[in-house]
C-alpha cells in the first residue's frame, strides 16, 4: 500500500490550523490539505503525485521527526519553503533533460527537412518526367482504350451469338441422334425433337419483332427444325412400323418407348393412322387364329379343352365362343390403352362408356382406339356367326332357342358398351341375335300352331288343360332366363311384350275356344277363371308381365262378374225369393199385391229362413270348382250382398203404403239388417 503524506496524525496538528482563526497562510494551508484529503485516492494521477511529494518531504521531515509533537507554525512555514524549494529544483533539473531532448529533436528535424528538399526536387524530376512520358504516350492510351472498349463489345456479341446458337441451333451430337440409323428411337432422340418444338415457340417470338434482319433469321430457323422434325418423324415411323409387327403374340406389353413415340405421333395423324392400320391387319390375324385355335385345339396341354367339344351342348358352346370373344376384346382393349397411354375414367366393370368426344385429345383417342378395336376383332365374325347360326338352326325346343338368344342378347349389350354399337363386331351379333329370335319365334309360333290343331273340350272338373301346364312351364323358364339379362329395367316389360305375347296368346286362344264348348256360361266362367288364375299364377312373381297381368285381371273380372251373377240367381232360387224378387223388379202398374200375392210372400219368408238355417256364409258347394280359393270365397260374398240387398228391396216394397196389403208387419217379420247379419255381409 502506498503511504499517505497527509493523515490527520502526521499532519503537525491541521485540525486545530483549520479550526483557528490564525492567519491568511494558515487558513490557505488548511484548505490545501482539506482538498487533499477529500481527493479520491484511487486516481492512479493522484496517487502517483502523492507519491513524488512525499519522496520531496523525506529529507526535511527525518530531521524534525523526534519532535513531531512540538510543532510550531514557524517550523511549518519553514517545511513548506524547503519542499518548495526541492519542487523547484527538481523542475529545473527536468527542464533541463526536456531541452536537451528538445535540441537533438530540432536537430533531427533539420536533417529530415534536408532529406525531405532533396525528396521533393527527385519528386518535382520524376513529375516532370511523367508529364513528359505521358504527352507522348497519350495518343497510344486513347488508341488502347478504344481497342479495349471494341474488345468489350466483341465480347458480348461473342456470348450473344453463342447464346443464340444454343438456343436455336442443334450441336452435332443431337445432329447424330436424328440423321444415324445406328442411334435408335429413344428418350435421347425425344429429347431432342422437345428441344426443336421449344426453338420453333421461340422463333414465332423471334418473328414478332419488327426487325427485317429478325424475320428473316425466324424463318431460316423454322425452315431448318421443320426438316428436323420431319427427320425425327420418319425416324420414329419406322421404328413402330418394326415394332407393331412383332405384336402377333397373346402377351402384349408396351414399353414406355412405344407410348412415348405414339404420343409424338398424334402430332402427325397421317403416320399413326399407317401405325394403326399395320397393328390392325397383325392384331386381327392374330386374333383370329387364337380364336380357331380355341376352337379346334385348345390351349397349351390341352387345357383349357377346344371349344368345340361342347357342340352337344348348345348354351355352353355358344357361350364358351362369346366369352372367348369377350375377354380377347377386354385383352385386346387394355392393350390399345396401354398404347396410347389413355387415363381411366372411372368407368365400372359393363359400366357404359361415355360419350364421345373428338373435339378433345382423350375423344380423339377414345375414337382411334374403338377403330383399331374393331379391326383387331373383325376376323373372329364370320366363324362365330356361321357357327352360332348352325346351333340355333338345330334346336327344336323354344327353352333352348331362347336361351341362346338371350345369351347373345347379353354379350351383344356387354359388346356394344365395350367398342361400341357402330362396331362391325358389334354388328355381327346384333344380326347374329336377330336370327337367333327369328328362330326362336318361329319355334314358338309352330308350338302354338300345334296347341289350336287339336282342341278338346275341358274335362269335367273344368281344371286348366295340360297342354296350358306346360306352355306355362316354359314360358317360365323363358322368363327366368330373362329376368337375369342385362336390359335396363324400364326396357324390360317392351322387350318381353313380343316373346310373353308369342308364347301365351295361342295358350289362351285355345282356352278360350275349349271353354266356348261348354253350353253353361257357368261352367265357362270358371273354366275361364282357372286357366286365368294359373296364368297370373306363372306371371305374378316377375315385374315385367305387369302390363300382361293387367290385361288378364280385365278379362278376370268378366268371368267373376258373370258367376257372382249366376251365383246371385242360384241363391234366390234357393232362398225362395225368386217369385217376390221378380214381383219387385217388375215394371208394371199393377200393386205388388196383385203381382206376388200374400201367400206367396208367406212361403217364400218361410223357405228363406230355412235357407238362413242351412246357410255356409263363407263358400259354396256351387264354387267347388274354381281353383282359387280367395275368388270363390269374393264370389260368393258379393252374391250374398246382393241377396240381402234383393231381400231388403222386398221388404221395403211391401211396406210401403201402395203395395196393396192389408197387413203387412205379418208377411216378412224378419228385417232387412237381421238377414244380412245372418248372411254374414
Amino acid at each position: 500500500m502506498m503511504r499517505s503524506p497527509a493523515s490527520p496524525t502526521t499532519a503537525g496538528g491541521d485540525v486545530s490550523i483549520v479550526g483557528s482563526s490564525g492567519g491568511l497562510s494558515r487558513n490557505a494551508i488548511a484548505l490545501k490539505v482539506s482538498k487533499i484529503l477529500s481527493t479520491a485516492y484511487e486516481d492512479s494521477a493522484a496517487i502517483a503525485a502523492l507519491d513524488t511529494l512525499a519522496q520531496c518531504q523525506l529529507a526535511p521531515s527525518t530531521l524534525s521527526a523526534s519532535n513531531a509533537t512540538n510543532d510550531t507554525p514557524a517550523q511549518t512555514r519553514t517545511g513548506q519553503l524547503s519542499l518548495r524549494r526541492e519542487v523547484e529544483r527538481r523542475m529545473q533539473l527536468e527542464s533541463k533533460k526536456f531541452l536537451e531532448a528538445f535540441a537533438q529533436v530540432n536537430s533531427d528535424l533539420s536533417s529530415l527537412q534536408s532529406h525531405v528538399d532533396e525528396m521533393h526536387s527527385a519528386c518535382s524530376d520524376v513529375e516532370q518526367r511523367l508529364k513528359s512520358a505521358h504527352d507522348s504516350t497519350r495518343h497510344l492510351l486513347e488508341h488502347a482504350d478504344g481497342l479495349r472498349q471494341q474488345r468489350t463489345i466483341t465480347t458480348q456479341r461473342q456470348l450473344l451469338a453463342d447464346v443464340f446458337t444454343a438456343r436455336f441451333t442443334l450441336d452435332d451430337d443431337e445432329l447424330r441422334l436424328l440423321n444415324s440409323r445406328e442411334v435408335n428411337v429413344g428418350p435421347s432422340l425425344f429429347a431432342v425433337m422437345d428441344k426443336v418444338e421449344r426453338i420453333r415457340q421461340d422463333c414465332r417470338v423471334l418473328m414478332g419483332g419488327e426487325s427485317g434482319t429478325s424475320s428473316q433469321a425466324g424463318l431460316d430457323i423454322m425452315a431448318s427444325s421443320s426438316q428436323y422434325l420431319e427427320t425425327a418423324y420418319q425416324k420414329i415411323y419406322k421404328w413402330c412400323a418394326f415394332q407393331v409387327r412383332g405384336y402377333a403374340s397373346d402377351v402384349l406389353e408396351v414399353s414406355p418407348r412405344m407410348k412415348d413415340a405414339i404420343r409424338r405421333l398424334k402430332a402427325r395423324p397421317d403416320l399413326l393412322s399407317e401405325i394403326t392400320d399395320l397393328l390392325g391387319q397383325s392384331r386381327s390375324t392374330t386374333v383370329l387364329n387364337a380364336f380357331l385355335a380355341a376352337l379346334t385345339r385348345g390351349g397349351l396341354n390341352g387345357l383349357p379343352r377346344p371349344i368345340e367339344m361342347h357342340a352337344h351342348d348348345p348354351i355352353r358352346y355358344v357361350g364358351d365362343m362369346l366369352a372367348w370373344v369377350h375377354q380377347a376384346t377386354a385383352g385386346e382393349r387394355e392393350f390399345l390403352d396401354s398404347l396410347f397411354d389413355t387415363k381411366s375414367d372411372g368407368r365400372k366393370t359393363g359400366q357404359a362408356r361415355g360419350e364421345l368426344k373428338p373435339d378433345d385429345e382423350r375423344g380423339l383417342d377414345e375414337v382411334r382406339i374403338r377403330n383399331l378395336l374393331d379391326r383387331c376383332l373383325e376376323g373372329c365374325g364370320r366363324p362365330l356367326r356361321l357357327r352360332i347360326k348352325q346351333t340355333v338352326d338345330s334346336q327344336k325346343g323354344s327353352i333352348p332357342a331362347y336361351q341362346i338368344a338371350n345369351l347373345i342378347t347379353f354379350y351383344k349389350i356387354t359388346m356394344d358398351r365395350t367398342i361400341g354399337a357402330d362396331a362391325l363386331l358389334s354388328k355381327t351379333l346384333t344380326d347374329i341375335n336377330t336370327e337367333a329370335y327369328e328362330s326362336f319365334f318361329e319355334t314358338v309360333d309352330t308350338q302354338g300352331r300345334s296347341l289350336l290343331r287339336f282342341i278338346q273340350p275341358p274335362s269335367i272338373d273344368l281344371s286348366p288343360p295340360l297342354s296350358l301346364r306346360d306352355t306355362l312351364v316354359t314360358l317360365r323358364e323363358i322368363m327366368q332366363v330373362y329376368d337375369s339379362s342385362l336390359v335396363d329395367e324400364q326396357d324390360r316389360e317392351n322387350e318381353f311384350r313380343d316373346v310373353l305375347d308369342a308364347a301365351l296368346d295361342p295358350a289362351l286362344m285355345m282356352c278360350k275356344e275349349m271353354g266356348e264348348m261348354r253350353p253353361q256360361p257357368w261352367d265357362r266362367a270358371i273354366f275361364g277363371l282357372n286357366c286365368i288364375g294359373l296364368v297370373k299364377e306363372s306371371l305374378e312373381p316377375f315385374s315385367f308381365t305387369s302390363e300382361r297381368i293387367a290385361s288378364l285381371t280385365k278379362d278376370q273380372d268378366k268371368f267373376v262378374d258373370i258367376l257372382i251373377d249366376e251365383h246371385f240367381t242360384g241363391l234366390l232360387k234357393d232362398s225362395g225369393l225368386t217369385v217376390p224378387h221378380k214381383a219387385v223388379v217388375d215394371s208394371s202398374e199393377a200393386s205388388l199385391a196383385k203381382r206376388c200375392p200374400a201367400s206367396a210372400l208367406i212361403t217364400a219368408a218361410k223357405v228363406f229362413d230355412a235357407f238362413l238355417t242351412q246357410l255356409d256364409t263363407l263358400s259354396s258347394n256351387r264354387l267347388a270348382l274354381l281353383s282359387s280359393n280367395l275368388l270363390a270365397s269374393q264370389i260368393h260374398r258379393q252374391a250374398l250382398v246382393k241377396l240381402a240387398e234383393a231381400y231388403k228391396q222386398i221388404w221395403l216394397a211391401v211396406r210401403e203404403a201402395d203395395s196393396g196389403f192389408e197387413d203387412t208387419t205379418t208377411l216378412l217379420t224378419r228385417s232387412p239388417e237381421d238377414a244380412a247379419n245372418v248372411l254374414g255381409v
